[in-house]
């Protein structure tokens, strides 16, 4: 809070000085604002025969901007990261789906995407709405506390007639350093909640315009209000803590330059066009008043005064004879020429059908994604238009698509920053949160680290890519079928394969489109597979040992079998000895056959 009230009354002055000057920048978008509904919705009732192309151009880019409420995963931007981490995208993704049901976020989506179209400008307010009541206090029974009983995060529209930013130096959205809205409210209403005395206006209006302005600067929230301009209304820190500080997203812009963050609407690209237009229709309106059959008649036959004015009928004349000899009917009737009203007619449509042209080529509403299209045409041809006229939007499809992400990070942040831990363990089923060690470094995780290691991801579904979309899912289906059905094939002969499979599965299926659905899926698959591949070790292990003998018996054949081993090694001995024996007799008889020989000779001496 500001202590000396001197340095709030100049600090009060300051800011209502910067609003000031902010209305007077922004004054000429507001007049543009209110010509473009204007004009959108013929607010006017124009008789003149107005052709309201431009309604029809936003009506057809409408559902290719934003089709329905998309699709959204919160994923870890680290695919090995641990099972705390995983959890905490799983808590917050089921707490985002949570608060999106608890008002129409859809429409408050088409709210901005309508200003978009219309006035340039989408808008959307995130705001933490705690649901507090009154309860007995437990201490003391006879007086009741505020208890905090229920929270959400809601998305509020703006109306970009109530929006004001920095303009001082400021030329894309990343230089603004303060943004404010308007809240009109009833002048009784407000003295009480703020809780201070506005002053009369003299215009007597019931309501004061009270404006919420968030300061990137000072890191405050300032509320005040022309009616009280010596003090501001309240003032308060930033408890939300978002990253970017502002309560609501980049605004999705219509045609920008990178000196000002005023849009200009397409309306202003195309409004001599649509003057002409409207211009045109008037002259073809009066053209077809005029386009109608007169002429004059003879007097003296009477008879014909209503001729033009009956169906097929025949007229009595008296004097029938000097009606032929005045060359009949052609003879005294005569026509006013209305030749050059049918040519000018021609020629006015012809105009119009060219101004119609140029204002799609100028929104980009191709003549494909208006229905439009030539029989004659090849398929080729019609899928290259189709292709041109998404390609010429794809870039505000995809602003609109960053749009929404950045909301929903904000909203997320918020939910991390604000909910209690009691009600983020909510967002998870009861078998997850029976572990409560795992679910509590979870929380601590989203509470002190909020959006870290975290990857938002908007899937929009446009009317024009219903097609390449289920493509996408159908080949996302049959990749995983394949890859399953291999690892299942491969992990069956070698159950060890089974870690590596199952990471070479998730790497893959985490780069699929429409891979997020599948992943829960799988993980309980390989916790399936793992589980049965035990329970057929334990089941063969069982089996094995029923098949082995009786310990008496294994250790009566380990008996005989060394005592057979024994019976072979002395076998081997004696035959050794044998061996050894007669080889020493063939010594000693070899010897004793060379002593007779030598004695036979005479060449041993007695």
């Amino acid at each position: 809070m500001i202590e000396d009230l001197e340095d709030e009354r100049s600090l009060v002055e300051e800011w209502l000085k910067k609003i000031t000057e902010a209305e007077k920048v922004y004054a000429k978008y507001y007049e543009l604002v209110d010509e473009t509904r204007d004009f959108y919705k013929d607010s006017k009732g124009s008789k003149n025969g107005k052709y309201n192309i431009f309604w029809s151009s936003v009506e057809t880019l409408k559902p290719f901007l934003y089709f329905k409420q998309p699709k959204f995963y919160v994923e870890r931007s680290d695919k090995m990261a641990d099972q705390a981490e995983k959890l905490a995208c799983e808590i917050l993704e089921n707490a985002l789906k949570w608060d999106l049901e608890q008002f129409d976020f859809d429409s408050v989506i088409k709210y901005a995407r309508n200003d978009f179209l219309i006035s340039g400008t989408g808008i959307i307010w995130e705001q933490y709405k705690p649901v507090i009541e009154m309860q007995p206090d437990p201490l003391d029974p006879e007086r009741e506390i505020a208890v905090k009983t229920g929270e959400k995060v809601e998305s509020v529209y703006l109306d970009p007639k109530y929006f004001l930013s920095d303009t001082d130096r400021v030329g894309v959205w990343e230089d603004v350093t303060w943004i404010a809205r308007k809240i009109y409210m009833d002048r009784e209403v407000a003295a009480e909640e703020f809780d201070v005395a506005f002053w009369e206006n003299d215009s007597g209006r019931k309501d004061v315009c009270i404006y919420e302005i968030w300061d990137k600067v000072s890191g405050k929230i300032y509320w005040l209000s022309r009616a009280v301009a010596d003090k501001f209304l309240k003032v308060s820190d930033n408890l939300l803590n978002i990253n970017g500080f502002f309560p609501c997203p980049k605004p999705i812009f219509a045609t920008m330059t990178n000196d000002s963050i005023i849009p200009m609407p397409d309306y202003c690209m195309i409004r001599e066009m649509l003057n002409e237009l409207n211009g045109i229709n008037a002259r073809m309106k009066l053209t077809m008043q005029a386009l109608k059959v007169s002429g004059a008649y003879d007097n003296s036959f009477p008879e014909l005064a209503d001729i033009l004015s009956k169906d097929v009928t025949l007229v009595a004349v008296g004097d029938f004879v000097k009606l032929r000899e005045s060359g009949g009917i052609r003879g005294i009737v005569d026509f006013a020429p209305i030749e050059q009203y049918v040519v000018a007619l021609e020629q006015l449509a012809v105009r119009r059908q060219d101004v119609i042209a140029s204002i799609f080529d100028v929104t980009g509403v191709s003549d494909i994604m208006r229905g439009a299209s030539d029989g004659r045409e090849t398929a080729t041809a019609v899928v290259k238009k189709t292709n041109f006229g998404t390609l010429r939007n794809q870039d505000r499809q995809n602003d609109m698509q960053r749009f929404i992400r950045d909301l929903l990070k904000i909203k997320a942040e918020i939910i991390c920053e604000m909910f209690e831990p009691v009600r983020l363990a909510e967002f998870l089923d009861q078998t997850k949160r029976q572990n409560g060690a795992l679910v509590n470094q979870a929380i601590h995780i989203l509470k002190t680290e909020k959006l870290r290691g975290m990857l938002f991801k908007v899937e929009t579904e446009a009317v024009f890519n219903r097609e390449e979309e289920s493509n996408k899912t159908i080949n996302a289906v049959k990749t995983i079928n394949e890859m399953v059905t291999v690892a299942l094939a491969a992990v069956g002969r070698q159950p060890l394969l089974l870690p590596l499979y199952k990471m070479m599965i998730n790497s893959v299926v985490e780069l699929l489109p429409r891979g997020q659905m599948f992943e829960s899926v799988l993980e309980k698959v390989f916790a399936d597979v793992a589980a049965f591949l035990e329970r057929q070790q334990a089941q063969q292990m069982q089996q094995s040992a029923a098949q082995q003998p009786h310990p008496s018996l294994a250790l009566e054949i380990q008996k005989n079998a060394l005592k057979a081993k024994e019976l072979e090694i002395k076998e081997k001995l004696e035959q050794q000895r044998i061996d050894m024996e007669n080889r020493q007799l063939d010594a000693e008889t070899a010897l004793k056959k060379q002593k007779l020989d030598m004695e036979e000779n005479g060449e041993l001496k007695k």
